[in-house]
């Protein structure tokens, strides 16, 4: 049992690093090796359309990268946001699909064996349920190889690449977006709204409310405190998915590269404006923080404060010479 559960860690944790870097969610299908054996999919990610009641189709090409024949399997998973930063979290022991699953709906593949750089087409084929809601849906596609002869449950793990498909079924579909918090971190990702200087991280938590995958855009115009425009910071330029009854938090920096090299000193203003859906619907927040350059006036004040003790001591010894001088002049008279 100690075994199984520590090959079960490393294959789930190996999925997750294979899986983590891609986007709309995170997800990545890039060349993964393990003991020679590698696997390269493309696309990595998949958008489909259809109405319900039709069938769709999709090609998934898969090339052995290896100096090795390998057998690829495969398997549809559901998944979803670990968390508000665009991790994903691979259900592996659902039983029950999820409201917004295709798991169902897509053909499986059967078993294949590949030479090395052998680039195989897969057909991906879906049918949409005649009852299916107008809404989004979504699933991944995980391949793994292995040497001819060793089965699943063998000593020789491979990792899984994987490909995200995403299924929009047409229809009226609900399409809504909240802003959850919209607010300034420190450099310890803390809230936070004095800054001695630039940069400044702006941070918003959106939510998806609707039942589409969402792709956010957003734009904060930061002012000054006399209202002139000093730059402006782009959320979600890759354009990143948010599922649908999740939060995901866009995190971008305000820096030399957007305020051009300027001074800033003083209250600031920052008006974001988050747009989504097809007919490009707004949400508004706006936030108020300083930039204060406190450490530096302390040492100024602490360096004229010293200064002016200097000039003090220097000018107290300086009369009493004159003092002195004065004395030592009338004596002599």
């Amino acid at each position: 049992m100690k075994i199984t559960s520590t090959i079960r860690r490393i294959i789930l944790t190996t999925l997750a690093l294979t899986l983590a870097a891609a986007s709309p969610m995170a997800f990545a299908a890039t060349p993964t090796t393990n003991s020679g054996q590698a696997l390269e999919i493309g696309p990595p990610i998949v958008n489909l359309k259809g109405d319900p009641g039709s069938k769709v189709a999709a090609v998934i090409s898969l090339r052995d990268v290896s100096t090795a024949k390998l057998v690829v399997s495969n398997q549809i998973n559901d998944f979803t946001a670990a968390g508000d930063g665009g991790t994903p979290k691979l259900l592996l022991n659902e039983t029950t699909p999820g409201p917004n699953s295709i798991v169902p709906w897509i053909t499986p593949l059967p078993q294949f064996t590949l030479v090395p750089q052998q680039i195989q087409k897969l057909p991906l084929n879906l049918k949409i349920p005649a009852n299916a809601a107008p809404g989004g849906y979504y699933g991944v596609i995980r391949f793994s190889g292995q040497p001819p002869g060793i089965n699943s449950s063998g000593v020789s793990l491979s990792a899984s690449v994987g490909v995200l498909v995403f299924l929009r079924v047409n229809g009226t579909a609900k399409e809504s977006m909240s802003i959850q918090q919209f607010t300034t971190l420190g450099d310890n990702g803390k809230q936070n709204w004095l800054f001695e200087g630039i940069p400044v991280n702006l941070s918003v938590l959106v939510k998806n409310n609707g039942n589409l995958f969402e792709q956010p855009g957003g734009q904060a115009v930061v002012t000054d405190m006399f209202g002139k425009t000093i730059g402006a910071v782009e959320f979600n330029e890759g354009q990143n998915y948010v599922l649908p009854a999740t939060a995901r938090r866009f995190t971008e920096p305000l820096d030399n590269t957007i305020v051009s090299g300027k001074f800033l000193f003083g209250k600031y203003t920052a008006k974001l404006t988050v747009t989504y859906g097809d007919s490009q619907q707004a949400v508004t927040s706006t936030l108020t923080f300083w930039i204060i350059p406190y450490r530096l006036i302390a040492a100024i004040i602490i360096a004229l404060v010293a200064l002016g003790l200097i000039i003090r001591f220097v000018l107290q010894r300086y009369r009493e010479n004159i003092l002195r001088n004065t004395r030592g002049g009338s004596r002599r008279r």
